[in-house]
């Protein structure tokens, strides 16, 4: 039976393994008390892999009909970096998505979030110039539905993608915005320098968010607690309510309107038997679905 969850509020789940199978993924995050489920079309450490096979789609496709996910979607591989300098490094990096986004296809994922890139000392200017030729290339040779969710990342060294005017200015300058969106995370923004820990700060964030960047382009929210400090560019995950922006930003992000009907994401240390993830889950429902229905008009642009 499809998990039930509240269309007045964002649903939840958690990135999961497909160890033994891209299938067994749908049944861990079922297991979990997940309302949908993030994955990695592949070993997320090497740049290819060997084709999906028949028998492996027609399983994942019984296991989506049995589990009932309301969405599932990817996350591609880190050694991926569009904005590499080396040709040898981008040619790999290019090929790599473009073959993640065939193995979208096939197991019908409406996006992949992607990590923009880093610019390794150029330069934001440079790298973000790169990351553009590197989507109309992966765009010329790719003609399918899956969209790519660019991910806000912590800063942490050369990264691109830590503020709202870097994504907004590739989705602004692509040919193909239409075949793009925003994965929102909560550690990553928070380690950037934008302050989420009370209603106010998240208010403030989608604010100046919509001034930039109409909030249909977001797809996707990954809820992760931060062990860094505000503006510390440290990317490094905590359970969330352990780590420095505490469980009240959950609560606020829950509560405000314009994350109605978001997928949640969980990417936090997992515990044994993936206690944390259960704790967390069985959580953030409560909060949800305790929570009397908001009237709030839906958000719109600007």
């Amino acid at each position: 039976m499809p998990p039930a969850f509240s269309p007045t509020g964002p649903s939840f789940g958690a990135h999961v393994s497909i160890a033994g199978g891209h299938h067994r993924a749908l049944e861990r995050a079922t297991a979990l008390g997940c309302e949908h489920a993030q994955v990695f079309t592949k070993n997320n450490l090497q740049w290819f892999a060997r084709p999906l096979d028949e028998a492996g789609v027609a399983a994942w496709g019984e296991a989506r009909e049995c589990t009932g996910l309301a969405a599932v979607f990817a996350h591609a591989g880190y050694l991926i970096n569009l904005a590499g300098e080396d040709p040898e490094n981008l040619d790999r990096s290019r090929r790599s998505l473009l073959d993640e986004l065939e193995r979208c296809r096939r197991l019908g994922l409406p996006f992949i979030v992607l990590h923009p890139g880093s610019h390794r000392g150029r330069g934001a200017e440079a790298g973000l110039e790169q990351v553009l030729a590197s989507l109309d290339w992966i765009f010329a040779r790719f003609d399918g539905a899956t969209r790519i969710a660019l991910e806000f990342t912590a800063g942490q060294g050369d990264a691109l993608g830590r503020s709202i005017e870097e994504i907004a200015w590739l989705l602004d300058h692509s040919a193909h915005r239409d075949r793009l969106a925003v994965c929102l995370d909560t550690c990553h923004l928070f380690a950037a320098g934008y302050d989420l820990r009370t209603a106010a700060d998240v208010d403030r964030f989608v604010r100046g968010f919509r001034r930039q960047i109409p909030w249909e382009n977001v797809v996707c929210l990954h809820a992760n607690d931060s062990k860094g400090d505000l503006g510390s560019r440290i990317d490094r995950h905590e359970v969330l309510g352990r780590g420095r922006l505490g469980g009240p930003c959950f609560e606020a992000i829950i509560a405000h309107p314009a994350f109605r009907g978001l997928p949640f994401c969980l990417e936090t240390p997992k515990g044994k038997d993936n206690i944390n993830d259960r704790t967390t889950l069985a959580a953030l429902k409560a909060i949800r679905d305790q929570r009397p229905e908001r009237k709030d008009r839906p958000p719109g642009r600007g």
